[in-house]
C-alpha cells in the first residue's frame, strides 16, 4: 500500500510540474503599445561616460576613433528619417533640434572631427551640471531640479511660440 501511495504522489507531482512548466509566460505588449519614457539621468559620472561611449560608437561608423563631418551628416540624416517616420506614425510635426550647434560645442579643437576624448569631456561637463553638490552621484533632489528647469524651459518656449502666433501662452503641465 505504501508503494502505491508513494507512486501516486510522485505521478501527481510530475503531472503538476509538467503543467506548470508548459504554461506560457505572459508576453509584454509590443513596443508601440508601451508608453515611451525618458531615460533616467545617469547617477554617476561613470554612467555618463558609458552613455557617451555608446553614443560615440553609434556615431563613429568606421570605428577610427574620430567622428567626421560625413559621419555626423549620416547620423543626422538617419535621425531625421526616424523622426519623419515617427511623425507619420503619430501624426506629429517634424521639428529640428540644432544638432550642428551642439556638435560644434563638442569639437573642442575645431578640427571638424569629434574624438572620443572630446565626447567624453562634454559628457563629464554635462554630468557636473547635474551633480550640483559634487558628490559623484545624481540624487533625487538634483533630478527634481533638472525636471523643474526642463519645465521652465518648455514654458518659455511655449510663451515664445504663442507670442509669435499672437495668442496667449498655454499653461504648462506640471510633471
Amino acid at each position: 500500500m505504501k508503494k502505491f501511495v508513494l507512486a501516486s504522489l510522485l505521478s501527481v507531482t510530475a503531472l503538476a510540474g509538467t503543467a506548470i512548466a508548459t504554461q506560457v509566460a505572459p508576453t509584454a505588449p509590443p513596443p508601440s503599445a508601451q508608453k515611451m519614457q525618458r531615460m533616467a539621468p545617469p547617477a554617476t559620472s561613470a554612467e555618463m561616460i558609458e552613455r557617451a561611449d555608446r553614443m560615440f560608437a553609434r556615431m563613429d561608423a568606421n570605428n577610427d576613433g574620430q567622428v567626421t563631418q560625413a559621419e555626423r551628416t549620416a547620423m543626422r540624416e538617419a535621425v531625421a528619417e526616424r523622426r519623419e517616420a515617427r511623425a507619420k506614425r503619430w501624426a506629429m510635426k517634424k521639428g529640428g533640434r540644432g544638432g550642428e550647434r551642439m556638435l560644434a560645442r563638442v569639437d573642442a579643437n575645431k578640427d571638424g572631427n569629434i574624438s572620443r576624448e572630446e565626447f567624453r569631456a562634454q559628457a563629464s561637463q554635462r554630468f557636473a551640471k547635474l551633480d550640483t553638490n559634487a558628490d559623484g552621484r545624481v540624487d533625487a533632489t538634483e533630478q527634481a531640479a533638472v525636471k523643474a528647469k526642463r519645465g521652465e524651459r518648455r514654458a518659455k518656449m511655449a510663451e515664445r511660440r504663442a507670442a509669435r502666433a499672437g495668442q496667449a501662452a498655454p499653461v504648462a503641465p506640471s510633471n
